[in-house]
């Protein structure tokens, strides 16, 4: 979503990194209810509430839905994939929710698809699974690869569904981080009743055992779902989606060099033009 591209390259390995020690779950729920409390707090000083108490019915019930499907469910499934594929494999499948975007948006909202859009779409698939699909990579699977690449796809459908809910969530002219509060509440209200539902609360109390985890996920709430998210949705406010979705799409070439300067790694050839083939795709589907 715009704005938050170089956030999401930084977040994807704060968020590897604690994922593998404390597991996806808890550091999604732990990352949402931090980023929660720092948005409040936020707007408290701005506004003198710690809630946005003027939003509307509608306002409240499109941001609300686009937080539980975008952030709760969607990003969910992309911390379970971060550890299994790695983030540079991650990331690149979120490229698939511009495609997904402009496919929903011509089931549901009749918008026409020409032939540079379809063209657009087989590239951005193409350019993925031509990288995903490598045999050789510096990133090592932890676990079933076919798990964490339907994960990666779950993951951009909820990006997409999430994305197309915002925007309808600011047609009465909502701010930024109010917006955010109504996405992140609902979410982090989500997970904590599937937590309770599921009997996990104790595991993730264990969870803050491990302060090298608890920093990573710190860190990568400061710098994804409250800084991130706020910025991501002054994009989806102010730009077209189609703009918002693109933009974001150059995430998995942004986090190329983070993975080359923290893990030490080069990754190969094919990764890259694979990545960049990814987002000339995307490119061709909106901007035309």
């Amino acid at each position: 979503m715009g704005n938050d591209s170089p956030s999401v390259r930084m977040t994807a390995l704060l968020f590897e990194e604690a994922g593998k020690r404390i597991g996806a779950f808890p550091t999604n729920l732990l990352r949402i209810l931090l980023a929660s409390i720092f948005l409040c707090t936020t707007l408290f000083f701005m506004t003198g509430e710690f809630l946005p108490l003027q939003a509307t019915h509608a306002e409240i019930f499109w941001l609300g839905a686009s937080g539980i499907v975008g952030l709760a469910i969607g990003d969910g499934a992309l911390f379970i994939s971060l550890v299994i594929l790695g983030p540079r494999r991650a990331t690149l499948l979120l490229s698939l929710a511009p495609p997904i975007t402009a496919t929903l948006a011509w089931f549901l909202l009749g918008e026409r698809i020409d032939l540079a859009a379809i063209f657009g779409i087989a590239v951005t698939v193409w350019g993925i699974f031509w990288v995903v699909n490598e045999r050789h990579v510096s990133e090592k699977t932890r676990g079933s690869k076919t798990k964490g690449v339907i994960l990666g796809i779950i993951s951009a459908l909820g990006q997409a569904v999430g994305l197309v809910l915002a925007k309808q969530g600011f047609s009465n002219g909502i701010d930024p981080l109010s917006a955010t509060i109504l996405r992140m509440l609902p979410a982090a209200a989500t997970l904590w009743i599937f937590a309770l539902l599921t009997k996990q609360i104790r595991p993730i109390m264990h969870a803050f055992n491990d302060k090298k985890a608890i920093f990573a996920t710190l860190g990568g709430s400061v710098v994804g779902p409250y800084l991130g998210v706020w910025l991501a949705n002054v994009a989806v406010k102010y730009t077209e989606t189609g703009v918002a979705s693109t933009l974001l799409a150059t995430v998995p070439i942004l986090v190329i060099p983070m993975v080359i300067i923290v893990r030490k790694t080069k990754p190969s050839a094919r990764a890259v033009t694979g990545a960049i083939i990814a987002v000339i795709g995307v490119a061709l589907l909106f901007l035309r």
